[in-house]
This record gives structure tokens, C-alpha cells and sequence, in this order.
């Protein structure tokens, strides 16, 4: 696989670079379910040693994103659908216990901003870059950092339904401003409850969506 990257700076914690360098190859799309990645190729298109890239490669299969096969390397796990419905509850779940804790209350100056640019926004890997970063706004004043890391690492799982049903099936109904919007006005009268419920919604949305691409994938 060509990665098309320059050496990571050594300064860099290795193992946290080649992680961030591998998920950011999936979330531009070089990366797709099913393509393999070994230790020896990554290693010499990034100029680290095989250590590191074999710490980042086992911390992606440990969050499900991976999977090892002998003699194979690592391969991007396939989309299914009991994955996907399995997963987007509970990242629904994390949002609104994490919107909960926020202290002070989210910027809603900036989370109608992204959602406007989302809203004009073509390109799905712009698309959901925008609606990733919605989402870290949204939970970002959440005193509790282990839980806006499992939001992380939860986020990094899920970026492979978003960005292949985004690149395959258009995904323009996968960030429909209105769900956002019902997200922000909640936000803007102090009604957690309200937030909650719209979030909950937003992720049983985008999984509807998903599920359907995958079935019509399928069939």
C-alpha cells in the first residue's frame, strides 16, 4: 500500500504519531475495510522502527479497528451491521453523560458555526471532519477526561461506518442540520434532558442510515 506520507518528527511520541498517521489514513479514505497494513511496510513509509508501529497497530486491533491474520499483517475489520448497532447507542449514551458534566455549559457559538459549515459542506471527508468536530465542541467542557477518551477511541471505531457510507452512498442525509440544531437549542434553554433525547436521536439516525447502505450492500 502507498501511504503517501513524510517521516514523523522524532520529537513526537512514536506510538501516538503512527496511531494518529494510521487513523488519519482512514479517515481520508486510503484506508478502507478489508486493506492490510504489515509492520515492515508502515515502518519505512513513516521512517520509525517496527516497535512503535507494531504498539499503534495492537492499540487499533485492542479498539476494534483492526484485526491481526497470520502471516498477513493487520486488516481494516469489515462493516456489519450488528457492529454498527451495537456501537452507536453507546456512543449516544457517552455524548449526553459527557454533555451532562460539561462545566461551563457547551459553546453554542461555535457548534452553530460547524453545523452551518456542514451544512453547505460537499465533500464527505470534509463532511464528517465537520461533524467530528461538532461533536468534540459538544463534549469538550466535560471535566471527566477518562470519559471523553472512551469518547475518542469510540469516535475512531465508528469513523469507519461514517466515512464509507459517507464516500459510498453521498451521506448528505448522515448530518441533517435539523439534528443538530435540536441538539444546540436544547443546549441554549439549559434542558440536558432535551439534549439528550436529541442526541440519542441524531446517532439512531445516522444509524438507520448506515444499516440500510449496509443491507442494499448486501442484498
Amino acid at each position: 500500500m502507498a501511504v503517501n506520507a513524510d517521516p514523523i518528527p522524532r520529537p513526537e511520541p512514536l506510538r501516538a504519531s503512527v496511531y494518529r498517521r494510521v487513523v488519519r489514513l482512514m479517515t481520508d479514505g486510503e484506508l478502507e475495510p478489508g486493506q492490510t497494513l504489515t509492520e515492515a511496510g508502515l515502518s519505512k513509509a513513516l521512517g520509525v522502527s517496527r516497535t512503535p508501529v507494531r504498539e499503534a497497530l495492537l492499540q487499533l486491533e485492542a479498539e476494534g479497528v483492526l484485526q491481526s491474520t497470520p502471516a498477513r499483517g493487520f486488516t481494516v475489520r469489515e462493516l456489519t451491521a450488528t457492529e454498527a448497532t451495537e456501537l452507536f447507542p453507546i456512543l449516544a449514551a457517552l455524548e449526553a453523560l459527557a454533555v451532562r458534566q460539561a462545566r461551563p455549559t457547551p459553546d453554542l457559538r461555535t457548534l452553530r458555526k460547524l453545523d452551518a459549515e456542514l451544512t453547505a459542506a460537499e465533500d464527505p471527508v470534509t463532511r464528517w471532519r465537520l461533524d467530528t468536530a461538532f461533536h468534540e465542541t459538544m463534549v469538550e467542557r466535560c471535566r471527566n477526561a477518562s470519559l471523553r477518551a472512551l469518547i475518542t477511541r469510540l469516535r475512531v471505531t465508528l469513523s469507519r461506518y461514517e466515512i464509507e457510507y459517507m464516500r459510498r452512498a453521498g451521506g448528505a442525509q448522515h448530518t441533517g442540520g435539523n439534528r443538530h440544531a435540536a441538539i444546540v437549542d436544547a443546549l441554549a434553554h439549559r434542558d440536558l434532558d432535551g439534549a439528550a433525547d436529541a442526541i440519542a436521536r441524531n446517532w439512531q439516525q445516522s444509524l438507520d442510515a448506515v444499516r440500510t447502505w449496509l443491507a442494499a450492500g448486501t442484498a
